[in-house]
């Protein structure tokens, strides 16, 4: 896949911000053929300037989850990155669309739990466990709904793996098209964006904050389900946090 030059949010010499499209993992996989983010993005830097630097990743989305992410062009920088993602200095806003089970919770819900890999549950990767796991803590909001659908923010504020959809499908109502857990409403990926970042820069401390809008197939999935796309771009070009 060749990224286009409009994918760049954010480039200096230390930082790399993209907007990742869905379907891309963000680095090697088993298939030597597969294609992967560090691998066109650096493509798309030589294309551009003639340097790569060696990136890495200071955090990862899933395959299916479109939107930011930011990679380090230095060892030194990405690890910096890292540090700030486990210090929890970095901010990040998720938009996601899910099936609808009443009742919707009002205002501002806070879960916290821990989340484990599942060994009892065939083909649900995640579960909250009682004991054991990882702690796990995301803010969630009902920002529109319709018959069928729901239209969430969602801010991580731990990163654990599958974090959003484990704990959207706790409240009974998993991403559209997250076929790991159980959606019943089919679509190409699971209906998860990255649509806000804010971070120190890990060199010079100065704040960032970026936005991504959501992409073609996401809107076209709210539009199906009668929720309100302008407001789905609205949430995206909000100041980021």
């Amino acid at each position: 896949m060749e990224l286009a030059d409009e994918a760049v949010v954010y480039l200096d010499d230390d930082l790399l911000v993209f907007d990742k499209p869905p379907g891309l993992p963000v680095h090697a996989t088993l298939d030597p053929e597969r294609d992967h983010l560090i691998a066109a993005a650096g493509r798309l830097l030589l294309r551009r300037d003639e340097a790569v630097g060696e990136l890495g990743l200071g955090h990862r989305l899933d395959v299916g989850t479109s939107g930011l992410i930011v990679l380090g062009r230095r060892p030194e920088v990405t690890a910096r990155l890292a540090a700030l993602f486990a210090d929890r200095a970095v901010r990040k806003v998720y938009v996601a669309l899910t099936e609808r089970s009443d009742p919707l919770p009002e205002g501002v819900l806070e879960v916290r739990n821990h989340l484990a890999a599942n060994k009892d549950r065939k083909g649900v990767p995640v579960v909250a466990v009682r004991s054991g796991g990882d702690r796990a803590w995301t803010t969630l909001q009902v920002l529109q709904s319709s018959p069928r659908a729901v239209l969430w923010r969602a801010e991580l504020h731990t990163g654990r793996r599958h974090q959003i959809r484990a704990h959207l499908t706790g409240l009974g109502m998993p991403l559209i098209g997250d076929l790991d857990y159980d959606t019943r409403i089919p679509a190409s990926r699971p209906m998860l964006h990255a649509a806000q970042l804010s971070l120190p820069h890990p060199v010079t401390a100065a704040p960032l904050a970026f936005s991504a809008l959501v992409p073609r197939d996401f809107l076209a999935i709210a539009e199906r389900y009668d929720l309100d796309v302008d407001a789905v771009d609205a949430l995206c070009l909000e100041n980021p946090l």
